[in-house]
This record gives C-alpha cells, sequence and structure tokens, in this order.
C-alpha cells in the first residue's frame, strides 16, 4: 500500500488508532489483572472468613470426638462451588474426618487414609497463624488453618480446604471476553468518531482552503499572464516611441541647421536692403541735385551711367531677394510637412511654418513689386541716357518724374527692410521654439527610455511571479496529496 496516496483522515486514523489500541489494551489488561486479583483476594478471604468463623465448633467437636457434628460443620463449606474437598486433621496430623464434593454436587466422606504431608511440610502446626495459602497449581489452592480453643488455648488440629478455581477462572474469562468485546466496540466507536471529527473539523476545512488558495493562485497566475501581455505590449509601443522621437530628433536638427541657414540669409537680405536703402537715398539725393542743376545734366552723363549700373545692381539684389523668398517658400512648406508628420508634438511649429511661409509670401510680392519697380527705374534710365543729349528739356520735364520714381523706391525699399527684419525675428523666434522642441524631444525620449527599462524590468517580476505560481501549484497539489490522498485535477 503506498502510504502517500492515503487521504489525510486515514493517515491520522493509521498513526492515531494503534496508539488508541495500545492504551486501551493497556488499561483493560491492567483493569482485568487488577480485577482478577480482587477476585482472587475475595475468594481467599470469603474462604478465610468461613474457616475463621467455623474453627469454634470444630473445636469443641474435635475435643468432644464427635466426628458427625464434625462432618456437618464442614458439609456447610461447600456452599462455596470452587470448594471440593475439606479435611480435618487431629493434633498427631492424622485424618480425622473429611468430604469431598462428587460430580453430582453431593458431598460425601472421606474414608480414605490421607496423610496431611501430601499438602504441606510445616512442622509446627500451632505456629499457623490465621488461613495460610498455598498454590498447588493455576487451578487448585489449599487453605490450611490451626484449630485452637480460644479460652485454654488447646490445640485440637488442622482445618485444611482444597479449591478449584474454574468457575473463578470462567468467571475471569467471561469477565476477559467482555472487556475485550467492550474494547472492540470502543475501538470501532472511537476510530469512526475520530475519522468523523478529522475529516469535518480537520480535513473539510483544510481541503476547503486548500482549493480557495487553488483559485486565489489560478486568479493570480491569470492576472499576471495578462499584466505580462500588456507589459510586453507597452514595452513594445514604448520602443516604437522611441524609434519615433529619434527619428523627430534627426528631423528637428535638420530643422534647426534649415532655421539657421534661413536666419544667416535674411542677415544677409537685411544687409543689401540697408544697402539698397542708402543707394536709393543716394539716388535721391541726385534727382535733387539733378531738379536743381538740369542745365548741368549734359555734363552729368556719367553720373547717369552710375545711376544705371545702380539700378542693375538694385535689380540684381532684388532676384536675390526672390531666391531668397523662395527658398523660404519651400522651407516653410517642408516644415509644414515635418509638422503634419510630427502629429500632436508638431502642431506649434506648422504655426511657426505657416507664419514664416506668409512672410515669405509677402516678402516675394514686395520683391516684384520692387524688380517691377527698378526694372521702370531702369527702363526710364535708359530713355534718359538716350535721350540726354537731344532733349534737354524733356529730361528736365522727366527729372521730376524720376524724383518720384526714386521717392516711392525708397518707400519700398523701406518696407522692404522692414518685412526683412520681421522674417529675421521670426526666424529667431522659430529657431527658440524649435529649441524648446528639441529640448522637450529630449526628455520625452528620456522618460520614454526609462519608460522602456522599467516595462523590461516588470516583465522580468511577472515571469518571476509566473514561477512563484508554478511553485504555488506545486504546493497545492502536494496539499491535495496529503488531504485527499491524490491530487486533484486542474484545468
Amino acid at each position: 500500500m503506498n502510504f502517500s496516496n492515503v487521504s489525510l483522515n486515514l493517515k491520522i486514523l493509521i498513526v492515531v488508532i494503534p496508539i488508541i489500541i495500545l492504551s486501551l489494551s493497556i488499561y483493560f489488561i491492567y483493569s482485568i489483572l487488577d480485577t482478577k486479583g480482587q477476585l482472587q483476594e475475595e475468594f481467599d478471604h470469603s474462604i478465610s472468613n468461613s474457616l475463621v468463623i467455623l474453627k469454634p465448633s470444630l473445636s469443641a467437636n474435635i475435643y468432644n470426638l464427635e466426628k458427625q457434628n464434625v462432618l456437618n460443620s464442614i458439609k456447610g463449606l461447600f456452599i462455596n462451588e470452587n470448594i471440593v474437598k475439606v479435611f480435618i486433621f487431629g493434633e498427631k496430623k492424622t485424618l480425622f474426618t473429611g468430604a469431598t464434593k462428587k460430580d453430582s454436587n453431593t458431598v460425601d466422606e472421606i474414608t480414605n487414609d490421607v496423610k496431611l504431608t501430601n499438602f504441606t511440610k510445616i512442622d509446627d502446626l500451632k505456629s499457623i497463624k490465621g488461613v495460610e495459602t498455598i498454590s498447588i497449581s493455576s487451578n487448585k489452592r489449599i487453605y490450611i488453618s490451626a484449630i485452637i480453643d480460644k479460652e485454654s488455648n488447646r490445640f485440637d488440629g488442622v482445618i485444611l480446604v482444597e479449591s478449584e478455581l474454574t468457575h473463578l477462572n470462567k468467571q475471569i474469562y467471561k469477565m476477559i471476553f467482555t472487556a475485550v468485546l467492550g474494547l472492540i466496540s470502543c475501538i470501532i466507536l472511537i476510530s469512526v468518531l475520530s475519522f468523523l471529527i478529522v475529516k469535518k473539523f480537520v480535513s473539510a476545512p483544510l481541503q476547503l482552503l486548500t482549493k480557495k488558495i487553488g483559485s486565489q493562485s489560478d486568479e493570480l497566475n491569470s492576472t499576471n499572464k495578462e499584466l505580462s501581455k500588456a507589459f510586453v505590449k507597452v514595452s513594445e509601443l514604448s520602443k516604437s516611441q522611441s524609434e519615433a522621437m529619434d527619428q523627430i530628433q534627426n528631423q528637428m536638427d535638420e530643422m534647426v541647421k534649415m532655421i539657421d541657414k534661413t536666419k544667416k540669409n535674411a542677415d544677409e537680405c537685411i544687409q543689401i536692403v540697408d544697402s539698397l536703402n542708402n543707394k536709393t537715398k543716394e539716388g535721391n539725393h541726385i534727382v535733387d541735385l539733378m531738379i536743381s542743376a538740369v542745365g548741368k545734366i549734359g555734363k552729368s552723363s556719367d553720373n547717369l551711367q552710375n545711376i544705371s549700373k545702380i539700378i542693375k545692381d538694385i535689380s540684381a539684389k532684388a532676384r536675390v531677394i526672390n531666391n531668397i523668398v523662395s527658398k523660404t517658400e519651400l522651407l516653410s512648406l517642408n516644415a509644414s510637412i515635418e509638422a503634419a508628420r510630427a502629429g500632436p508634438m508638431g502642431k506649434g511649429f506648422s504655426v511657426v511654418a505657416e507664419e514664416v511661409g506668409n512672410l515669405a509670401q509677402m516678402s516675394g510680392k514686395a520683391a516684384k513689386e520692387i524688380d517691377q519697380l527698378i526694372s521702370e527705374s531702369q527702363k526710364a534710365a535708359e530713355v534718359v541716357i538716350k535721350d540726354m543729349n537731344n532733349s534737354v528739356f524733356e529730361l528736365k520735364d522727366n527729372s521730376k518724374n524720376v524724383s518720384n520714381s526714386f521717392q516711392a523706391i525708397s518707400s519700398e525699399v523701406v518696407n522692404i527692410y522692414n518685412n526683412t527684419k520681421e522674417i529675421q525675428e521670426s526666424t529667431t523666434q522659430q529657431s527658440s521654439s524649435i529649441g524648446s522642441v528639441v529640448s522637450s524631444v529630449n526628455i520625452a525620449s528620456s522618460i520614454n527610455s526609462e519608460t522602456y527599462d522599467q516595462m523590461n524590468a516588470l516583465i522580468k517580476y511577472a515571469k518571476e511571479i509566473d514561477i512563484q505560481c508554478d511553485k504555488l501549484k506545486d504546493i497545492m497539489d502536494l496539499m491535495n496529496l496529503i488531504i485527499q490522498g491524490h491530487k486533484e485535477k486542474r484545468n
């Protein structure tokens, strides 16, 4: 029999029942032996009392040699069914009379010669005090007592009683049989009660507790698996987000470079426009001189040539401005596309890109107007140069128009300067905003990296919890094996 496959109830009974049986057996054996001793002692005491009561009458009858009276007296002892023979020996150790019980429960006198030495080796019969008991065998006992007259202290003989303990032993055996039946009944009753008590108050609560712990363990394992899946998913999302952050970081770096380049071009454009403004002021001054000294225009043909050259330079600078405006518009468009790719994080940058695009459109419009004005001025200057020698009068009339044109150019140059200044300031603000965005992206990337590391750590913890859940399941299986004697099937 495999003891490990036995339920906890039977295990406890297997341990407890032998102890109970041993304890009860020891108790019953002790009780039986004690009771047997008490019965034997009571039996001996009853015979001793009978002899003590009978001896005075026996003393007188023996002394008077009244044999029949002695015989009648000793026949009364056979009321005790365990007494089989009674002998009366005289002072000379010879048989005076005796009686024996037959199988028919009749009492007859003993006629054959019986010697006292067959029963005892005591020489001085007077020295016998009270009633002495001699065990011949386990079923036979001899009781001997001296018959002495109390008044004269005369020794008249001895009385010897032979008893068989068959009836007493039958009573003892009956008592033992009854005790054994009681012991078996007690053992069965105690076994059943122990089984029920252990099952109700030990096994059932432990089994219920084991089921609850197993249920909680299954729920914990299921929850841990769901958490593990969530951690893995968050870790993957965090990794993807980190890669997206790296791409945004690279795009932001490129955008910063482009903005720095735009800012540099804007600075150069401001310098050009400032120079153009100065040239325009000089042109106005020249026109004023031309108006005041129209008569000297013929001699100032070279100055007009210079003015034509300056106008060409202005036209070249205006084309540069147009190129800058085109690049700015292109950069604004690229910035809007990148901002759209960045999603919610590029929303602020999209607004800045839109503003830069608007400024670029305004600058382009102003540049076109400047180019148009310069073109007209150049044509006018060529006409002036061409017709200067032919018609001084026409020069006088047109000089005023030239002056007005230069004033308009000066005004437009100022507008270009202001617009370019605004582009420069917007670019500076844009650079600062992008710097903040880059800083935020760096912080977000750092947080995302930390989150990714923490998710990996949580995944490790979840795996460790899963291992612990498996160990807990093994413990539950072991508890079920101990309590029920078999492992509980799990889904």
